[in-house]
């Protein structure tokens, strides 16, 4: 556990995260509530089958931290593309020079796109722009790419972390979800990006801080109360779509069906999300549909989704008119970890005028691609074992009881075309964010629990009282004969990975 600023809240696990009851907080003066529906991110779209847009990296003036700015404004868009298209970015970095860190460097990591490692395509090892340099970012998105929400953002080593705090991110929407999920075409498609910022902070990579909060009964136990004690945001703060939440209003006209496509693109933050007296009709998870995954899967529907750290969810809403809170609930991250409080993230209306939202579109004639995703994966060839443990005060993070060095080459090699099992092992007091680069897998079980087979990108790795660390058991899919090369895996805690929690694996 390690934060910049003062967060609080605490729970427990049910197969991964739950929920609990907590109290609000004391916001800084927030501004007045929103009397508008909460519009979309900027968009851009491919035409005739690319992309092409200009981001800078640069000091966002109303922050003082580091930002991407793009058309003259610090608001990332949303990437919009079809499969088989190609992303062109051209990316300048006009941050200050530093000869400490942070050094400012820029880069991207496309977040679950099953493309090349390699460059100019999602090379997050080798490209780098120092400041005052130019990076051309060409990534194709593979036919077989599964149609649904992925997103970009900042991955430059030893200050990612504080990259994402400030909102170095944005969303990528590959289209054809009515194609594997038919009642969605048609629909508002909403696009939330969910943050966790912090505003006007000095960085710094080596606070410790303990936020939670004990009492002492009669008996003398000790309590967990951390969940219904007040909390202060000590500079750190939740936003929706760039502003503040709970001040924001949705508006989903009574028994309006519509597709909500929700990014969490923050740093550490977790959000458990859910609509007062609505159920959520899950769809996808981390952009692969859920109908992708086996012969016969269907949506759920839900009372709440957990969505960790680099997470996506896309779900059905329905109108219930009147007036509720879409809202995170109290998540819980281990004795060690960074609570995290439960908000209003916004208020949902049953009545008013809706902002312009795009609407699914409908299949077209040409049959979606398919890939490795709809087929079994048979055996593993290989069983692997990597640990998360950290030092006693948690300024130092390992995988296999090694930090990150580029030097150091690669820690596996795997063949492509091939399936393997990991044994996720988690020492250490603290929830992990297992997130590998490139590739999906399948969560088996945790802690011995079974798991719904649903393709992932992101799992939360329990933490552990005891000297006995949580097992997570995933195979992880390397038959994608695109996916060659060298990339990583890591926590997406990103200041974990910042201090030393990532690895790279070569697939060849």
């Amino acid at each position: 556990m390690i934060s910049r600023a003062i967060k609080v809240c605490s729970l427990a696990f049910a197969l991964q995260l739950a929920a609990c009851v907590g109290s609000g907080g004391s916001w800084p003066a927030p501004p007045a509530p929103s009397t508008s529906d909460l519009a979309n991110p900027p968009e851009v779209d491919s035409v005739n089958g690319t992309l092409n847009v200009t981001f800078t990296a640069a000091v966002n003036p109303a922050t003082g931290g580091p930002g991407i700015e793009y058309n003259g404004a610090f608001v990332p868009p949303t990437l919009r593309v079809n499969p088989g298209d190609t992303i062109d970015i051209t990316y300048t970095n006009d941050l200050p020079a530093s000869n400490a860190l942070p050094y400012n460097d820029a880069s991207l990591h496309f977040h679950g796109f099953s493309t090349s490692p390699n460059p100019p395509a999602d090379d997050s090892i080798g490209m780098l722009a120092m400041p005052g340099q130019t990076l051309h970012y060409s990534v194709p998105v593979p036919l077989t790419q599964p149609p649904g929400l992925y997103w970009y953002h900042s991955h430059s080593m030893g200050e990612s972390n504080w990259q994402l705090y400030n909102g170095m991110s944005g969303a990528i929407v590959v289209n054809g979800i009515a194609s594997f999920a038919p009642e969605t075409a048609g629909l508002p498609e909403r696009i939330i990006v969910l943050r966790n910022v912090i505003a006007n902070e000095p960085y710094s990579d080596t606070t410790s801080e303990s936020h939670r909060a004990l009492e002492r009964r009669a008996d003398g136990t000790l309590v967990d109360t951390t969940c219904s004690q007040p909390w202060d945001v000590g500079g750190e703060y939740s936003t929706i779509n760039g502003q503040t939440v709970g001040t924001q209003r949705i508006v989903v006209p009574s028994g309006q069906k519509q597709f909500w496509r929700v990014l969490n693109a923050s740093a550490d933050g977790f959000y458990n999300v859910s609509i007062d007296g609505a159920g959520l009709q899950m769809v996808a998870i981390d952009g692969v549909p859920l109908k992708n995954t086996y012969p016969g899967a269907s949506e759920q529907t839900v009372g709440n989704i957990v969505i960790p750290p680099s997470s996506r969810a896309e779900f059905i809403v329905t109108g219930t008119g009147g007036t509720v809170a879409f809202r995170t609930s109290c998540t819980d991250t281990g004795p060690v970890g960074d609570p995290n409080p439960p908000q209003v993230l916004a208020q949902v209306y049953g009545s008013g005028q809706t902002a312009s939202l795009p609407l699914v579109a409908t299949p077209g004639p040409t049959p979606p691609a398919h890939g490795t995703y709809e087929e079994a994966m048979g055996s593993p060839v290989r069983q692997r074992t990597v640990i998360f443990s950290e030092n006693a005060n948690s300024t130092a993070f390992y995988i296999n009881g090694t930090q990150w060095a580029a030097a150091s080459g690669p820690m596996f090699t795997v063949a492509s075309g091939t399936v393997e099992q990991w044994t996720l092992e988690n020492t250490t007091g603290e929830v992990h964010v297992f997130h590998t680069h490139q590739v999906h897998f399948i969560v088996q079980d945790i802690n011995g629990v079974a798991q719904p087979p649903y393709w992932r990108d992101t799992v939360t790795l329990p933490y552990t009282t005891s000297d006995t660390p949580s097992i997570t058991h995933v195979l992880i899919d390397f038959r994608d004969p695109e996916v060659k090369g060298t990339f990583l895996f890591h926590c997406h805690l990103q200041q974990h990975a910042d201090l030393g929690m990532m690895a790279s694996v070569l697939v060849q």
